[in-house]
């Protein structure tokens, strides 16, 4: 289980910049200051794209790893496009680059396992119910 508490970064005299602490560890949000932030962190969105990133490179190197492939390493290059969000659509586009002396066969199995990626089923995948209630 996940824990999140999150408050206004009081180091900042930026209202929109947030510290998060998730399971221990310190994050930071903030929006553009065309959104009345500074831009002194990434946003929410940003996260969750390098979520989707991140969960892609982490299945891939498990595969790597437990098959003994000659993966080096993996970089992620993910563009997307949030301007229909507000009509419903959201684009992730992802670029896998595999570093090693890999054959075509475990470069296949190497983006089937990315397929796999638990954020990204999640997103497109999973009913997501968020409950919402104001503290006591």
């Amino acid at each position: 289980m996940t824990t999140v508490t999150l408050s206004r970064d009081s180091q900042y005299d930026n209202p929109m910049r947030h510290h998060a602490v998730v399971n221990g560890r310190d994050i930071y949000f903030d929006i553009p200051a065309q959104y009345g932030g500074d831009d002194s962190a990434p946003t929410p969105h940003d996260y969750v794209d390098a979520a989707v990133a991140a969960c892609k490179a982490v299945n891939i190197r498990a595969v790597a790893t437990k098959y003994d492939m000659p993966l080096e390493d993996v970089k992620i290059t993910l563009e997307s496009d949030a301007s229909k969000e507000h009509q419903g659509y959201y684009a992730i586009n992802i670029s896998i680059e595999l570093v090693g002396d890999l054959d075509e066969k475990q470069r296949q199995i190497l983006l089937k396992a990315s397929e796999q990626c638990a954020v990204g089923k999640l997103l497109t995948k999973a009913e997501v119910t968020i409950n919402t209630r104001l503290a006591d």
